[in-house]
């Protein structure tokens, strides 16, 4: 398998896209704004298709988290469509993930009786009418449906011995990481290798300090977390206690927080986003600038879907909410 150092095709149209994302100065009047008057600013740009197709069904924040439901669906099929054979592969491969996320969260609610109508949000594989035949389902009906038929991992494998939902779970998230990974190598890409590492890197630190806050053994740790390459930082925090590990974490990536979890976890995120805008820029006819701009979207709508929902509900003022929202530096 190859893939092209360059693609100048694709970055002309992804460049297009990105100077169509919400900035810093757009969010700061979103804040200020109701939830209706947030819906009507989205129908005057990116969003207008979306919102005027759904406009005479739906209104308000309904017609809103659906119309980015909506977009976020157009836009990736269409990163797929016009990307060419081998690099479709990795853009369907790497999307991927968002159908697993979709699947483990159906998963999760049949355990737990929560409502679906979040999860409903194709991005990648999985269709709208596959992901309302998957609600229909059994617990185990859905545990054994799961496979993905172009992938040279065999995902039913790696779960069938799961018996329960944390171990399938965490079966999932390393088929996917090593499908991932067994295409970068293929394609012998270190761009790919690097991107993937690191986001994989930054899941592993999150799950370390979660663990790390409820007392779990190191052990245990090591067992539930992503097997990568790419684990320094992560090694150094499972062996230091919950408040020396967050520290440690801060220092080593230079984020500018106060040693609590939840604003240390918004922090990876931020740093996260940094870097795949980064990467539109110093690599940018490569294949990161691509995989950049996905991550830089679908931050945008789930900002988006955070900002409606905290202003629907009224409990939340301007400043906890800017603080929330997952923006580049």
């Amino acid at each position: 398998m190859r893939l092209n150092k360059d693609y100048p095709y694709m970055y002309a149209r992804v460049s297009a896209k990105r100077a169509k994302l919400f900035d810093q100065s757009d969010y700061q009047n979103l804040v200020k704004m109701g939830p209706n008057e947030i819906t009507r600013k989205l129908g005057e740009g990116e969003y207008k298709e979306d919102i005027d197709q759904l406009g005479s069904t739906y209104s308000g924040v309904q017609l809103a988290e659906l119309a980015l439901a909506k977009n976020m669906t157009r836009e990736m099929s269409e990163l797929v469509e016009m990307a060419d054979g081998n690099l479709q592969e990795v853009i369907k491969t790497y999307l991927r993930k968002y159908d697993i996320l979709t699947i483990k969260r159906i998963l999760r609610a049949k355990k737990t009786g929560e409502d679906f109508q979040d999860y409903l949000t194709p991005i990648s594989g999985l269709s709208s009418e596959e992901i309302q035949e998957m609600k229909d389902k059994t617990f185990e009906e859905i545990k054994a449906s799961i496979s993905f038929e172009d992938s040279e991992i065999d995902y039913q494998r790696r779960i069938q011995a799961a018996d329960n939902l944390s171990q399938i779970e965490s079966g999932l998230d390393q088929a996917y990481y090593d499908d991932i990974m067994n295409l970068a190598n293929k394609a012998k890409n270190q761009q790919l290798k690097d991107f993937i590492q690191e986001e994989v890197e930054y899941e592993n630190l999150k799950m370390v300090l979660r663990m790390k806050k409820y007392g779990v053994e190191n052990e245990e740790i090591r067992d539930r977390l992503l097997k990568t390459e790419n684990g320094r930082i992560v090694e150094k925090v499972i062996k230091k206690d919950f408040e020396e590990g967050m520290n440690h974490l801060i220092r080593e990536m230079n984020l500018q927080v106060n040693p609590e979890i939840e604003k240390v976890e918004h922090a990876l995120e931020v740093h996260r986003l940094d870097n795949a805008i980064k990467m539109l820029h110093t690599q940018p006819l490569g294949l990161s600038s691509i995989l950049g701009y996905i991550v830089a979207k679908i931050t945008e709508v789930k900002n988006l879907r955070m900002l409606l929902r905290a202003k629907e509900t009224g409990i939340q003022n301007q400043e906890t909410i800017q603080r929330q929202l997952v923006l580049a530096r």
